[in-house]
């Protein structure tokens, strides 16, 4: 039985090669820079959608909403996903484009398209 136990316990914790491993993050293209004011911006951050993440550097002192799409994106306080001041995220983000907007006050945001996490 504690032989049983050992081996179910080895495979459930020690399988990891098993499942899939995250890479670190790795950019794919330059940073754009984006200044998000209390309306909305896009910004174009890569010219196909061959990056499928983005690390998105919030540098403002107030949240900053963004949304992912095609040239025609735009972003909505109470829709799009917000980045907290000085945080730092990477979020799937097959896209072209990206927009943001603040409650009003301004901030910058770089973004940098890549891969991982």
């Amino acid at each position: 039985m504690k032989t049983a136990l050992m081996a179910a316990f080895a495979v459930f914790f020690y399988a990891g090669a098993a499942w899939p491993q995250e890479k670190p993050f790795l950019a794919g293209q330059a940073t754009v820079t984006l200044s998000a004011t209390g309306a909305s911006t896009a910004v174009q951050i890569q010219t196909g959608a061959s990056n499928p993440n983005l690390r998105v550097y919030n540098a403002g002192t107030v949240a900053v909403f963004i949304s992912c799409g095609g040239a025609a994106v735009t972003a909505a306080v109470a829709s799009a996903m917000p980045i907290a001041p000085g945080t730092v995220e990477v979020l799937g983000c097959a896209q072209t484009h990206v927009a943001g907007i603040t409650g009003g006050t301004a901030a910058t945001v770089y973004l940098t398209p890549g891969s991982g996490l």
